[in-house]
């Protein structure tokens, strides 16, 4: 698979790929504007293949798990723009769920030395009452307003999703402060910001502004995801030596 989408992008000129970003923020803009809906949600889909292509044209392979999470972000985002009705969307929502499980699965591998102690545990503690009270608002204000109950599911499960995806991100930050977890910690920011914007606009009151902002908040998480995973590396277990190999130490006794 990876040597398949290696190919395909190979040839792409890379000016033309940052001016094809520039014209789908401007015609999402120009767009949402004068109430299109199709022009700003197709930008979406556009945006995670633009990055692929600038991906593939750098390096030669991306891990299976990355693959996995942009496929289904891109699915839900196909199903997001051909909006035929409550089947669609619901499906939409469902393959969003999946990606930011993957997400959580992905970040569950770097919890190991988690710091169960101190201020980390209030840290969180405070972040897990505040995202179930929430959540809890939410699941109120929405029951009324969406009449299937499948439909009702998904959007709590959208909700815990989030939830979950926020403290996994805010306790690998809080775990190992480094550039790759703050990156993961904003993506998930944009994530958050994004879905809560779009069900605003679906559920009370549309307004283009809040639509534009919401499509740059999706295109921002995407682009901060491709930059995590060109910069991630995985973790390398302890190697072990080669029998006979040998360091100077610096008092000038030979170590193991």
């Amino acid at each position: 698979m990876n040597f398949i989408m290696k190919q395909v992008y190979a040839h792409v000129p890379k000016g033309a790929l940052i001016f094809i970003i520039s014209a789908l923020i401007v015609c999402n803009a120009v767009a949402t504007y004068y109430g299109s809906d199709l022009i700003p949600n197709i930008t979406r889909m556009i945006t995670i293949l633009v990055l692929l292509t600038v991906f593939f044209m750098i390096k030669n392979r991306m891990a299976n798990i990355f693959l996995a999470i942009i496929l289904l972000s891109l699915i839900g985002d196909a199903f997001f723009v051909f909006n035929l009705g409550e089947v669609t969307s619901q499906l939409s929502t469902f393959f969003y769920i999946g990606s930011y499980g993957l997400l959580m699965f992905l970040l569950s591998s770097q919890l190991k030395h988690f710091k169960h102690e101190g201020l980390v545990s209030c840290y969180l503690l405070i972040l897990l009452c505040l995202s179930t009270y929430f959540l809890y608002i939410f699941y109120g204000a929405i029951k009324e307003s969406i009449n299937s109950e499948s439909a009702l599911y998904l959007s709590i499960g959208h909700g815990i999703a989030l939830m979950g995806l926020s403290l996994f991100a805010f306790a690998a930050y809080l775990t190992r402060e480094t550039s790759q977890s703050i990156m993961f910690l904003m993506m998930v920011f944009c994530f958050v910001f994004s879905d809560v914007l779009t069900y605003i606009c679906d559920l009370y009151v549309y307004y283009w502004a809040f639509e534009f902002i919401s499509n740059m908040f999706h295109v921002a998480s995407m682009v901060i995801l491709f930059a995590y995973v060109y910069n991630h590396k995985p973790q390398e277990e302890g190697k072990k030596r080669p029998i006979g190999h040998y360091a100077m130490s610096n008092s000038g006794s030979i170590i193991a």
